[in-house]
């Protein structure tokens, strides 16, 4: 309030320096000066109010639940049993060159090579989506509704390059690689949350439930026990390094402390991964008028 105070009298002090002003007309003016000032002071005032009841905001646990970006509860997805890569190969890729486990059939495998002088086990996710074994949750979404405005929303965002491309010159949903899926439905469940976390940014409201709960899921996606879709084609190779680099990119926007001491910082840690995150649209966008599997 006090440097409310300030302005209002420096006004009042403009208004009476006033050049060819009378002494009447000076009053006049600067009680105009205090008039709109007041006004500007009640605004604020409210806008300081409602900012602070916002941000103190106390949700239900149904409410605060909705925040949270949707997964889908999972028994142990670990397959109890090694296997080699030929094994894996000769049992379990389709005709078309892929390799593919419901979350139903343990899609986390264990594959063992072995060389003259030591064994290498890899542990690989062959479904289509984000799994986190150690809380049993997949990122999937639910139905098929879903699954087909993400996938226009992809083909939408067309690169520069491919300005113009026919929706038919792209692989369909179905013929998407379990990476190039799996990335998909992370974008789509990753939106809302980083919009979210903008809102409240803009808004500067950074104790809010929706900041606060978006943090947290950023976090948990960033963290490395989140297994993306195994990569299988060339291609997948390429986008699996940039969803891997996104991805600890929303780690380091979840594990940002205190960023309403540090704005400034906080705001180009949120910004690069915001770009990031766009960036995939184009690259999936681009990845699918390639060669996938074969046919």
């Amino acid at each position: 309030m006090k440097k409310w105070l300030l302005v209002t009298a420096a006004s009042l002090l403009l208004a009476a320096c006033g050049k060819d002003e009378s002494a009447e007309q000076a009053k006049e003016t600067a009680a105009a000066e205090e008039q709109k000032n007041e006004e500007k002071i009640e605004k604020e005032t409210e806008k300081e109010s409602s900012k602070e009841e916002t941000s103190k905001v106390e949700l239900s646990q149904e409410e605060m639940d909705q925040l949270r970006i949707p997964t889908v509860s999972i028994d142990s997805p670990y397959y109890e049993k090694d296997l080699t890569e030929q094994e894996l190969v000769e049992d379990y890729m389709d005709e078309t060159g892929r390799i593919y486990f419901s979350l139903t059939e343990e899609p986390i495998r264990t594959i063992v090579s072995s060389t003259s002088s030591s064994k290498v086990s890899n542990i690989t996710n062959y479904s289509d989506v984000f799994i986190n074994p150690e809380s049993q949750q997949a990122y999937q979404l639910q139905n098929q509704a879903e699954r087909d405005q993400i996938y226009k929303l992809i083909l939408a965002n067309q690169p520069t390059q491919l300005q113009g491309t026919d929706p038919y010159e792209y692989r369909t949903w179905e013929q998407a690689t379990n990476l190039e899926r799996g990335m998909m439905q992370m974008l789509y469940l990753v939106g809302p949350t980083m919009n979210d976390i903008k809102t409240a940014m803009d808004r500067d409201l950074y104790d809010h439930p929706a900041f606060v709960v978006g943090q947290e899921e950023l976090e948990k996606l960033g963290a490395p026990l989140v297994f993306a879709p195994a990569p299988q084609t060339p291609l997948d190779y390429e986008l699996f390094e940039n969803m891997k680099m996104v991805q600890a990119m929303w780690g380091q926007v979840g594990k940002f402390e205190n960023p309403a001491e540090n704005k400034a910082e906080f705001e180009k840690v949120y910004a690069q991964a915001r770009q990031e995150t766009n960036n995939l649209f184009a690259r999936i966008n681009y990845a699918l008028t390639e060669d996938g599997f074969s046919e």
